[in-house]
């Protein structure tokens, strides 16, 4: 009588034992996808939940058992996830409610303190919220400290040292001429003579003024034209107002040439070796030459290149727009207006007049009267 039963009961535990060994075979493969995945991911970054996945994740832990989830949870901890359905029971998850405390700084505010600190780096927060209070912004102290932090900025007395070479230039534009020389092949009567032509470019306004053409640069002609360049009324050093004249360690610049500049009120700094780019200003005056005027045109005798080179710098200074100075010639630059415009519809091709020099090698537009 007891047999049928049995037998029922003997097919229902073997199906079931086949069935929790395949669970148990998939739980173990699962576990192993997750371990590889969470490998995958960044350690440095915390895992991001969106309401859908915080709902999907409660419910699953709700019928595991929060003890037995402490031991098997891996994406967020098991205290997180029994968080996360209490706001489910009470229909709250995915609520945002206010925090307290302050309202948060706005981003324009947070500019302004970025500002000032970057463009005085000699400023402390006690400074800049002097400043900000004539600005009618009331900030504390503490207050600018923390949003400088948060921006990366560094305290005041490690800023102040913290100073870069493209910081000192911005800072000294108005003070700063740089120079360098660049080589020049002239025909003559005894053929190909190289002359070294020793120029200085004015950092703000962008003005070149060619100091010395030489076929030897030796320490006689460089004492000479520093004497010329800081002469009290004439030397054009004094006329631009440079205190500071960046070089490279070419050996023409030599300590007879720095010791007369020194006397005349102007430091030189020299830039470290290999590093052509800390005096970028004269080095890429020196490809617009050579790329506009030199190898371009053939010259003989010195005469030929310094007239070359002096009508060059006619077309640099008051006809060729430069891209640092709005795309406008040097002479417009400097002026507080704009050129005027005309209108497109009553523009004429026929009133373009081009005038040339050098030999065609420069040209200049301009329209007719």
């Amino acid at each position: 009588m007891h047999t049928v039963p049995f037998l029922i009961r003997l097919v229902a535990a073997t199906l079931l034992a086949r069935q929790n060994k395949t669970l148990i075979a998939e739980v173990t493969y699962l576990r192993a996808e997750i371990a590889y995945l969470r490998d995958q991911l960044p350690t440095d970054k915390p895992l991001r939940f969106t309401d859908r996945w915080r709902t999907k994740l409660s419910r699953a832990a709700a019928d595991v058992g929060w003890k037995r989830l402490a031991e098997i949870a891996t994406v967020a901890k098991a205290d997180t996830i029994r968080g996360w359905h209490r706001l489910l029971l009470k229909k709250q998850l995915g609520i945002r409610r206010a925090g307290p405390g302050r309202p948060q700084i706005s981003q324009e505010v947070q500019q302004t303190v970025i500002r000032l600190a970057t463009e005085n780096r000699t400023w402390g927060q006690h400074r800049i919220a002097g400043e900000l209070a004539k600005l009618c912004i009331a900030l504390s102290p503490r207050t600018i400290a923390a949003i400088l932090d948060h921006h990366g900025l560094k305290p005041e007395p490690e800023r102040r040292t913290d100073s870069t070479w493209k910081t000192f230039i911005g800072e000294h534009l108005n003070d700063c001429v740089a120079t360098d020389f660049f080589t020049v092949n002239v025909w003559g009567r005894l053929g190909k003579t190289s002359y070294d032509v020793l120029f200085a470019i004015h950092l703000q306004t962008r003005r070149v003024h060619i100091v010395g053409i030489t076929e030897h640069a030796v320490e006689a002609f460089m004492v000479q034209t520093a004497r010329n360049l800081t002469m009290a009324e004439t030397g054009w050093l004094t006329q631009v107002g440079a205190r500071y004249l960046i070089h490279d360690r070419d050996t023409k610049f030599c300590a007879a040439w720095s010791h007369t500049l020194a006397s005349g009120g102007v430091e030189t700094v020299v830039i470290p070796p290999h590093s052509p780019n800390l005096n970028a200003f004269a080095e890429r005056w020196v490809r617009t030459v050579k790329h506009e005027c030199i190898r371009r045109c053939w010259f003989i005798g010195r005469g030929g290149l310094e007239r070359a080179l002096n009508r060059y710098l006619v077309h640099y200074h008051e006809q060729r727009p430069h891209q640092g100075k709005g795309n406008r010639p040097l002479t417009d630059s400097a002026q507080a207006q704009p050129p005027p415009q005309i209108s497109i519809a009553d523009f004429r091709a026929d009133r373009v007049r081009c005038v040339t020099a050098n030999g065609g090698t420069i040209r200049h537009y301009h329209l007719a009267a």
